[in-house]
């Protein structure tokens, strides 16, 4: 049975999932900054193991929650962890007042977001080197 488990401070076990991804797999050099010191973590553990990862932090005075640093080790892809760790995420959102979420999305993977009501907003911009887009949803 999978679980996600909040913490006010950036763990270990999700810092490690974020370097093997987005800096050893797809070759970000920024991977940490300050939003991580404002951030709520969330890990899923699948079968006790540390297997996701994603970071939120309010804006706009607290309506609406910023989604981003979502992760998923390769060999627990297409398990659908990552839905978890969106649904997850809005939850917690609603749950501490948000009347939206937003993110960043790598332009490559927008279609997953679109699944959990994730709507494009604005023009298609880069950070380092990869095109995102930025996505919001209502939360209802």
């Amino acid at each position: 049975m999978n679980k996600i488990k909040f913490y006010d401070f950036l763990p270990k076990e999700a810092k490690t999932i974020r370097e093997k991804v987005f800096i050893n797999e797809q070759g970000f050099k920024n991977e940490f900054d300050s939003f991580d010191n404002k951030s709520i973590h969330l890990i899923l553990y699948y079968n006790g193991i540390a297997a996701g990862t994603a970071r939120m932090f309010t804006k706009n005075s607290g309506k609406s929650f910023h989604i981003g640093r979502v992760a998923v080790l390769p060999e627990y892809r297409n398990l659908h962890l990552g839905a978890e760790i969106v649904n997850a995420a809005c939850n917690k959102a609603k749950e501490k007042g948000a009347e939206y979420c937003e993110l960043s999305a790598q332009c490559r993977i927008k279609k997953f977001y679109c699944l959990f009501g994730f709507k494009e907003s604005g023009e298609i911009y880069m950070d380092e080197s990869c095109p995102h887009i930025h996505m919001e949803k209502e939360l209802k």
